[in-house]
């Protein structure tokens, strides 16, 4: 078997592909997640943000499976391993099919049992996340699938198809149905993307009981999927919170917030989840971690100096946003601000947990995102407790988020410096730009003032995006001189022209 070899125009290719497609569809989900909540108002709103949380923990009942099955295919297509990779592929999908349909069923009894307690938008609403889980895990397993392989452009294509076609069910469906409008959109846009990828997929997977392989892979999977649950939790600790002492109304406020900033968050995320194959590869054909460096350092600096500028610009247009068609949901605005600048530190060095993962170090993330949790929890009880509710949870949140993504830096960057000094400097240098955009942010809000017309509102969101990039141009410069990024995008035609036939070839 013939590996591809690695080279930057790969990666540049896959990750514009990958990444816009993911941002398209990520902007897409945004769009239904505040249609859903103009039309349903903060207590309908708050109900489902609640059953969210139940899905988003339904995502790793796979038991470290596909965690596995995303490290080990690369690795031993790096290795030239073919049997090895079917093995692992065909084990993941049987865990995957058991341990997904065992976590529905569950929910689905519960949802019976609980049907006389529950009004019937929350009986109805557990059912429609037990399918939800079980098809969203089925997906996870085709796109983990298919992205082990750099098969980026099929998932890509999915990605902006059923994005769009869930906004059109949105609107057609919620006006008419109301909250379970929101439940059949939720259920049935997965599953036709399930089938396209199913249907895409060359290779047909195989249920294979073969246990000793199983547990091999429980065993490489388990702490890499324990590191996602506890990332997750962080996030969900302070909203947890709220729910719980403030209320469904409280928690549509923080919700919305979070929206806004999920719709940031996926950019950093497709960018690691471009780069993991080619780490875990090239791992696999040297096993010399200074290879991995050009992986770690310069998705850094990139990340570093534009990130901030995406966070800004994420917050004029979000809080105009709120301000003129979410207007009962003003009190998000504030939190919103925080939990972007939270959202900075898990994201200025993407492919860190990659890297850590890669040279087998993942360990090392379980107490410190432990240590997370207990701080997101923690304060937002004590903030709340002092009066500050739900801004008070999203400070809490801001500084989990500090505390997690540069310890999870500093230890990655001294793998490679042994040099803690170095990589606090590192550090110290990636915080700089956000400083710089943050003063940029208070220049911008003291010198154009919003207004409650939303034809004078739109020219100030004009004028404040014009300066925003005025003065981000100093970070596009620095990010590009340091690595040639910037350049290289524009230069993505002539990638893409030189790729099209092996691309065509792939669908």
């Amino acid at each position: 078997m013939l590996t591809r070899p690695i080279n930057r125009k790969d990666i540049i290719r896959d990750t514009y592909f990958f990444s816009g497609s993911v941002y398209i569809s990520q902007a897409m989900f945004f769009i239904r997640g505040f249609l859903n909540a103009r039309i349903l108002g903060p207590g309908l709103y708050g109900l489902w943000s609640g059953l969210n949380i139940i899905l988003s923990y339904s995502a790793y009942s796979h038991m470290g499976g596909l965690s596995a099955m995303n490290r080990e295919i690369p690795f031993q297509k790096g290795r030239d391993s073919l049997g090895d990779m079917d093995r692992a592929r065909n084990a993941a999908f049987t865990m995957t099919l058991i341990t997904g349909g065992m976590f529905s069923v569950v929910l689905i009894i519960a949802a019976f049992l609980l049907w006389g307690r529950l009004s019937n938008a929350e009986a109805c609403g557990l059912i429609a996340i037990s399918l939800l889980g079980f098809v969203s895990i089925l997906y996870e397993f085709c796109q983990t699938s298919l992205i082990s392989f750099k098969r980026f452009l099929v998932v890509s294509k999915g990605n902006i198809v059923f994005s769009i076609l869930s906004v059109i069910a949105t609107l057609i469906l919620l006006p008419l149905f109301n909250i379970y409008g929101v439940y059949l959109t939720a259920v049935s846009i997965p599953l036709l993307n399930l089938a396209y990828l199913w249907l895409k997929e060359h290779y047909s997977p195989k249920l294979c009981m073969d246990f000793k392989e199983m547990l091999r892979l429980i065993k490489i999977g388990f702490p890499i999927m324990s590191i996602d649950f506890l990332e997750t939790t962080i996030t969900n600790a302070s909203g947890i919170v709220v729910l719980f002492m403030l209320g469904n109304v409280n928690f549509a406020y923080f919700s919305v917030a979070m929206l806004a900033a999920r719709f940031l968050m996926y950019f950093p995320k497709s960018v690691n989840r471009t780069f993991e194959p080619h780490i875990y590869q090239s791992y696999g054909e040297t096993g010399r971690i200074g290879d991995l460096k050009k992986y770690l350092i310069k998705p850094t600096q990139v990340m570093a100096m534009l990130f901030p500028l995406l966070i800004a610009a994420s917050y004029i247009a979000a809080a105009f946003f709120i301000r003129h068609f979410l207007p009962k949901y003003t009190p998000a605005v504030l939190p919103l601000f925080i939990i972007l600048i939270s959202r900075f530190f898990v994201s200025f060095s993407p492919t860190s947990i990659a890297f850590i993962t890669a040279i087998n170090k993942q360990k090392f993330l379980v107490p410190v995102y432990i240590f997370g949790i207990a701080i997101a929890a923690g304060l937002s009880f004590i903030f709340i407790k002092m009066g500050l509710d739900v801004t008070g949870a999203a400070f809490a949140f801001l500084t989990a988020s500090f505390f997690t993504g540069s310890v999870i830096f500093l230890y990655a960057v001294s793998k490679l410096t042994k040099n803690v000094l170095e990589a606090i400097g590192y550090l110290a240098l990636s915080c700089g730009a956000l400083l710089y955009t943050l003063a940029v942010i208070m220049f911008n809000e003291a010198v154009v003032l919003n207004s409650q017309d939303i034809f004078s509102d739109m020219l100030a969101l004009t004028a404040k995006l014009g300066l925003l990039f005025i003065f981000g141009l100093p970070l596009i410069y620095i990010a590009n001189k340091k690595t040639k990024i910037i350049s290289d995008m524009f230069n993505i035609t002539k990638i893409n022209r030189h790729c099209e036939g092996e691309a065509r070839s792939n669908l």
